[in-house]
This record gives structure tokens, sequence and C-alpha cells, in this order.
């Protein structure tokens, strides 16, 4: 029973309450985002986008602050602070990693808050959010339209034509999973047909985990997607990219 629930909460959250965004943008963009995060992601991954003129999304998990996972030691409040005044967006990813799909309302609503608390007291904003594993329901599609400004799920695939702003897939950008012939022809594709392609990965290190990138494959990425001539936007500024688009 609970499995069917589960089910019908999911195509429920696929198909309703969508806040669709259409694209009618001159360029195609493409967005760069670090889940949990660890601090590789912070330094490294920051450093790479700056040097490239651009900038990022870190969705966090306040919990996971001064901590180790899997093996990464993750963000400190003040390499969070540093990135906010580099310009870069930080994004929600709840208090605890909560896994949205099979934690009830209640759960999920009282993480949200924790992770926002915690913000507030650094006095860092929040604009988005990303479900933990890429995991939602039609419950937690609804939080987070209550709490955010959007919202990123994974799926791996790119966006043309428009999205639902608080189901917005992304690609996993980790090491060793797609060659850099493919990676170059995705970021063209979007390119040439103005669409939105959402990387995301967790450490950025020159011997990464099965979550992570090298600094070498994210910057080959970023690189490509310059000279494609797509934009490469955080995930707030690339909504307000399409639209600005829309109303011109």
């Amino acid at each position: 029973m609970q499995s069917l629930i589960r089910r019908i909460s999911r195509f429920a959250a696929r198909h309703f309450a969508k806040s669709w965004l259409p694209f009618h943008a001159p360029r195609g963009v493409v967005s760069f985002s670090f889940d949990d995060v660890p601090l590789s992601a912070c330094e490294q991954g920051a450093a790479i986008l700056e040097k490239h003129g651009v900038r990022g999304t870190f969705f966090v998990c306040g919990g996971l602050t001064d901590q180790t996972e899997q093996g990464q030691q993750c963000h400190s409040e003040d390499i969070l602070r540093q990135l906010h005044l580099a310009g870069h967006e930080l994004g929600c990813h709840t208090f605890s990693h909560t896994h949205c799909e099979r934690a009830d309302r209640d759960q999920i609503q009282a993480d949200l808050l924790r992770n926002q608390d915690f913000f507030k007291r650094l006095q860092l904003p929040l604009s988005g959010f990303a479900f933990p594993f890429g995991a939602y329901s039609f419950a937690s599609k609804l939080l987070a339209k209550a709490h955010f400004g959007y919202a990123r799920i994974t799926g791996n695939r790119t966006m043309f034509d428009g999205a639902d702003v608080y189901a917005l897939p992304a690609m996993a950008l980790y090491e060793g999973r797609m060659t850099p012939q493919t990676l170059q022809a995705l970021i063209q594709d979007v390119a040439k047909r103005k669409g939105w392609l959402i990387f995301y990965t967790h450490e950025v290190t020159h011997q990464p985990g099965q979550w992570g990138a090298t600094p070498e494959l994210l910057g080959f990425c970023i690189a490509e997607a310059i000279s494609a001539g797509c934009e490469v936007k955080t995930i707030r500024d690339a909504i307000l990219y399409f639209e600005q688009a829309r109303r011109s």
C-alpha cells in the first residue's frame, strides 16, 4: 500500500502544481550546481567558475556544516559567507539531507524551516531548493512552492521550449559517466536549440568519489558552454533571464 501511495504521489508531482516557464531567450543557458556541499566544491569548484567569470549554485544542508560526508570534508559557515560575497547563489537542500519522497509533510516542513533558520542566523539569503537524491512527492513539491522561488530535481535531461520551475531536471556531472564528446554534444545542442542544461555534482577534487568531478572535467564543461555561445548563469539568474526574455 505504501508503495502504491508513493507512485501516485510521484505521478501527481510530475503532472500537477506546475509553474511553467517558457524559453524564448536569444541564447541557451548552462548552469552548474553543487549539492550538500563539500568544501572542495566551495573552494575548487567556485574558483574554477570565477576563473571563467561565471558563478554557480550551491545547495546547502546546514546539518553538514563542519562535518564529513562519505570521506569528504563539508563546508563551513565562513566559506558560505565567502561564496555569497563572491556572487554565487546559495540554495536549500534541507537541513538533514531529508529524503522528501519518504518523509511525511510535517517532517519535511520542520527540516526546511530548520535550514532556513540556519541561514537566517548567518544572515545569508536562500533563493531556491534542490530535493536530496532528486526524490520528491506531491506534498514536498507544494512545500517547495510555499518556501522557495524554484526547485531542482535530478532526471538527467536537458530542457527545451520550457520547464516547470518546481521540478527543474539536472544532469549529473560525475567523473567517468560521460565522455568529453558526449558532454560537448549536449552543450552544443542546448546552444543550438536555445534550451537550458543544469549540471549537478558534489565534490571537486583530483580524485573524486562516485558523486564528484575533477577540476579538469568541471573546467572543460564551463569552457565548452562559453565557447558554444551559451549564457552560464546560476539557476536563479537563469530563471530571471528567461522571464525577462518572455516579457521583452
